[in-house]
C-alpha cells in the first residue's frame, strides 16, 4: 500500500519513529539501527511495510531497502513475526544477518531478543535458498573485506557448484588476502571434502 514515507522526524520512542507529513504524523514500528541514524527535526525517508492484523493496521518503516527486503524476508519464515524480525534488525544489520544464515551461524542468530534455537534453525533452514545475489555478495564482501570474493564465488558456480555452497566455501577462506587464483583452489579443496 505505501512503498515509503518521507517528512520530518518529529518523534522517536523505544521501538517507533514518527514522521510528520504535511501535517499528519505516521507512526512507524522499525529498529534501533534505523532509529539510530534517524534525527529528530530532519526530513527522512522510510520504506515501508503494512501489516494488517484482525483488528490494527501496523506500519514498520525502514532507513533503507535492504532493511526492509531483509524484513520481508524474516515473516517469510513461519514462526517468525514482526517483533522477532524487528529484534534481529536492531542486533544486526541486514547484510550481517544474510551472512549469518548463509554460514548457518545458530549461535549468532539466536542472539537476538525473542529468537530461540529452533526459531534460528527454521530461518537458516528456510532463507538460506532465498538470500538474494546481490545480498550474499555484499555479505561475504564485508565479512572478507575484499571484492575478490564476488569473483571467485562467481567462478566457483561456473564450475557447477550452488550459490550456497561456493559462499560458504569462501567465507571461510575471504580473509586470506590471497590472490583470486588460490582463493578458487582453497575454496575447491574445501568443497572437494564436503
Amino acid at each position: 500500500m505505501y512503498e515509503y514515507i518521507s517528512g520530518k522526524l518529529d518523534n522517536t520512542g523505544e521501538d517507533y519513529i514518527v514522521i510528520d507529513v504535511t501535517g499528519i504524523g505516521y507512526k512507524l514500528f522499525t529498529s534501533q539501527n534505523t532509529i539510530k541514524i534517524m534525527r529528530k527535526g530532519d526530513m527522512v525517508k522510510a520504506y515501508t511495510h503494512l501489516i494488517v492484523k484482525e483488528d490494527d493496521l501496523v506500519l514498520y518503516g525502514f532507513a533503507d531497502r535492504d532493511e526492509l527486503h531483509m524484513f520481508k524476508l524474516l515473516l517469510s519464515v513461519s514462526g517468525v513475526g514482526p517483533k522477532a524480525g524487528v529484534s534481529l534488525l536492531s542486533q544486526y544489520k541486514a547484510n550481517e544477518i544474510a551472512t549469518a544464515i548463509i554460514s548457518k551461524d545458530i549461535v549468532k542468530l539466536t542472539k537476538a531478543s525473542g529468537i530461540g534455537k529452533k526459531i534460528a534453525e527454521r530461518i537458516v533452514l528456510e532463507l538460506k535458498d532465498k538470500i538474494d545475489t546481490e545480498s550474499a555478495i555484499a555479505a561475504v564482501e564485508n565479512v572478507g573485506g575484499d571484492s575478490d570474493a564476488a569473483q571467485v564465488i562467481e567462478a566457483l558456480t561456473a564450475l557447477g557448484y550452488n550459490y550456497t555452497m561456493a559462499t560458504n566455501a569462501v567465507m571461510k577462506i575471504a580473509d586470506t588476502n590471497k590472490p583470486i587464483d588460490m582463493m578458487i583452489k582453497d575454496a575447491l579443496k574445501m568443497l572437494s571434502r564436503a
